[in-house]
């Protein structure tokens, strides 16, 4: 994900990690030059769920639901 709102850029990076068993992306915001980790979505291979992590910033739900829909894209092209 590469997308703006509300003078906002978000993205995404890959997290992923075997020895855990989780695979998942971090987003990101950009705001006024001040680039910050702002979520994570993260699938557990172990409970085969996902699960949102806020790292104590409000997101847009607009921004959350691109965030899940790029998450369940990733999983299914493992």
């Amino acid at each position: 994900m590469n997308t703006s709102w509300a003078g906002k850029r978000y993205w995404t990076t890959p997290m992923q990690d075997n020895a855990d068993g989780y695979v998942g992306l971090r987003l990101h915001e950009d705001a006024k030059g001040a680039e910050v980790a702002v979520a994570e979505i993260v699938f557990w291979d172990a409970s085969g769920q996902f699960y949102v992590k806020t790292l104590n910033h409000e997101v847009p739900l607009e921004v959350f639901e691109s965030l899940i829909a790029e998450a369940k894209e990733l999983l299914n092209a493992k």
